[in-house]
Formats: C-alpha cells, structure tokens, sequence
C-alpha cells in the first residue's frame, strides 16, 4: 500500500466515524449524561469506549464477518436482549442515582486515570454488544465500501474509531461547558440530566422490545 492510499483510506475512516456519530445514539446520550454530572473526562472515556467499538463494528463490517453476525437467528435477539438490559440497566441506575458521587466527581476534576477508564469500559458496554449498531456498519460497508482488503479494512477501520473518539470528544467538552453555565440553575441541570437517563432507559427498552419481536418471529 502506497503513502497516498494509506492517507486516503485513513481519511475516509475519519470521515465515516464522524458521520455517522453525529446521529442521536446511546453513546451520545451516555456522553452528555456524564458531563453533566460527573465530569469531562468520564465523558471523554466513554467517547473512546464507544470509538474503540465503532472500530471494531467497522472492521467486522469490511471483512465480510460483520454481515453473518448481524443477521444469524439465534446470536442477533441475544444481542439484542443482552444490549437492552445493558442500556436500561445503566439509564435506570443513573435516573435513581441523579448526583455524582463526590469522590468521583472530585477524582474526574483533579485528572484521575480511574474516571476516564471506568469510561471507557461503559462505553464499551453500551456499544460493542449492539447488533444493530454493527449491523448500520455492515450496510455502510456494502453501501460504500465493498470487497475492502485486510489491510485496507484495519486501516480504514482504525480511521472510522478515531473519528468517532473526536465527535465524542468534542461533544464532551460542549456538555461540560453547558453544564457549567447551568450551575448557577440546579433545578434545570438536574432535570437535564433525569431527561438523558430516561433516553438512556427508553433505548434499552427499544432493544429488548427488538429481541423479543425476532423471537417471536415477526421480524422477518
């Protein structure tokens, strides 16, 4: 692979990992969530997690592997179900919890490593399970980059993560500067954030309602 193929297909993955991140979504919501109550870097963390499974998603997509997960039988409403209680479970703990705890909230302000790595790992869990996000890569993939090579598809997926950690990143850095001018107004701010836990809840929701109509058959 020459130098100008190489800028190329990593300029593509940019590209497609910041599209299509843009759209409202779980990590979305669950990266605003954290700024507002706990701070920029558990929302940072978060963005990596959810980027680190938008790469993995976008390299199964353009190996072809992607495709037979999505749509086997019995792995998708497991998937599904297993993504949903993830979801649910995480928006409802953070509708019943509300306030950050202190230590985390003063850990996250003086740079600890813990906040941005516990984020991470809930990024990850809210993504990686998710056949239907792996399945919006398998159509991308078919769509717009078909038959890739092994090599061109790391590349190409490496670029796709590294664009979604800098929509995510930058969504952070706008939800803790919202969340900071909604100090002085606590009553607004928590309510913002019992209204992004209930989305949180309500995707959770959705994807178990999505495992339960394929088992039942009536998704075809």
């Amino acid at each position: 692979m020459n130098g100008g193929a190489l800028v190329a297909e990593v300029a593509i993955g940019l590209t497609l990992g910041v599209i299509t991140a843009i759209p409202l979504g779980v990590v979305n919501v669950a990266v605003l969530e954290a700024a507002a109550r706990v701070g920029v870097r558990r929302a940072i963390g978060i963005g990596v997690g959810g980027g680190l499974a938008d790469l993995c998603h976008a390299w199964l997509a353009f190996t072809g592997i992607g495709a037979l997960l999505a749509r086997d039988a019995r792995a998708a409403p497991a998937l599904y179900a297993v993504t949903g209680v993830l979801i649910a479970g995480y928006g409802a703990m953070l509708w019943r919890r509300r306030e950050a705890a202190p230590a985390a909230a003063a850990a996250d302000a003086t740079g600890g490593a813990t906040s941005l790595t516990v984020g991470i790992g809930v990024g990850l869990m809210l993504t990686l399970p998710n056949p239907g996000a792996l399945l919006a890569w398998v159509i991308v993939a078919g769509a717009i980059l078909p038959g890739l090579g092994t090599g061109s598809a790391v590349v190409v997926a490496i670029g796709v993560g590294a664009g979604s950690m800098l929509w995510f990143s930058g969504l952070a850095l706008l939800g803790r500067r919202g969340a900071g001018a909604l100090r002085s107004r606590p009553a607004r701010q928590a309510t913002l954030r019992r209204l992004l836990a209930g989305l949180l809840t309500a995707m959770g929701a959705l994807s178990l309602g999505r495992a339960i109509w394929l088992v039942g058959g009536w998704g075809g």
